[in-house]
């Protein structure tokens, strides 16, 4: 499901500055159709091989909501409170796999910064201990709308401003939430299908900017089945092609106050 809302706002005189949550679930098989809901004037339409998060501006115009790919690093840490401990390792090393391929797609450097207790929670994300806060941990934790089926969530936190220096918009943190329960249906590793590797894809690349699609041949699907693709798919890298390097810097205003961790 999706559901991008206001989060919270911080007014000056003449220029403003506007948080905005997108939050992105993914279920296992789900039989009942998928369901969306947006601030009005915020809503995305599914595209059918990718589709881009839409933040919308001051001016009634709309523009990409994306990181900042000209900043040193996106900074990411694990909290694996849910997973048995001697498990960790390998969940930490598939986490890192699948962060690494979304650093190579789209030319954005990211940095792991160790692991922390912080839980993202749906009011709670702007003052996260990194950029991207990776969850393995029990949904009851949390206070995302988790289903008996759901095997992850995940998402972005974007500001939006206007002023004397104009308008624009930038995501400034991202979550992904592994459910254990789920994860534990699935094979570890990557490859086709039901593996774990998959949903740890298809979360990072929400924390990255995506949102699902349509076509159930792209990793951005919002079921994961024993078709799902081996990693991601056309229609995936050229989604995240479109939100990485190649789209171009954005300068962030000072007034955007929120903690820098690169």
């Amino acid at each position: 499901m999706d559901d991008s809302r206001d989060q919270g706002r911080r007014t000056r005189r003449g220029p403003m500055v506007k948080f905005g949550l997108a939050l992105t679930l993914l279920a296992l098989v789900m039989l009942a159709p998928m369901l969306a809901w947006n601030l009005p004037g915020e809503k995305t339409a599914l595209g059918t091989n990718y589709t881009l998060r839409s933040a919308q501006l001051a001016s009634g115009k709309s523009t990409t909501a994306r990181w900042d790919p000209c900043q040193k690093a996106i900074t990411w840490q694990v909290n694996m409170a849910g997973w048995p401990a001697k498990k960790r390792p390998a969940m930490l090393k598939q986490i890192q796999s699948a962060v690494a391929q979304v650093s190579r797609i789209t030319g954005m450097k990211y940095r792991y910064a160790g692991t922390t207790t912080f839980t993202p929670r749906q009011e709670n994300l702007v003052s996260a201990p990194a950029d991207i806060v990776v969850a393995v941990i029990n949904p009851k934790t949390t206070n995302f709308s988790f289903s008996e089926n759901s095997l992850g969530y995940g998402g972005v936190l974007w500001a939006t401003w206007y002023g004397g220096d104009g308008e624009g918009a930038a995501v400034v943190r991202g979550y992904a939430v592994l459910i254990p329960s789920g994860m534990n249906k699935l094979k570890a590793g990557f490859g086709k299908g039901n593996t774990q590797g998959n949903v740890i894809l298809h979360e990072m690349a929400h924390a990255a900017g995506l949102d699902h699609v349509r076509s159930s041949k792209q990793q951005m699907y919002p079921d994961l089945t024993a078709k799902s693709p081996n990693g991601y798919a056309s229609g995936d890298l050229q989604g995240l092609g479109k939100v990485g390097k190649k789209a171009g810097c954005i300068t962030i205003p000072d007034r955007v106050n929120i903690t820098n961790y690169d």
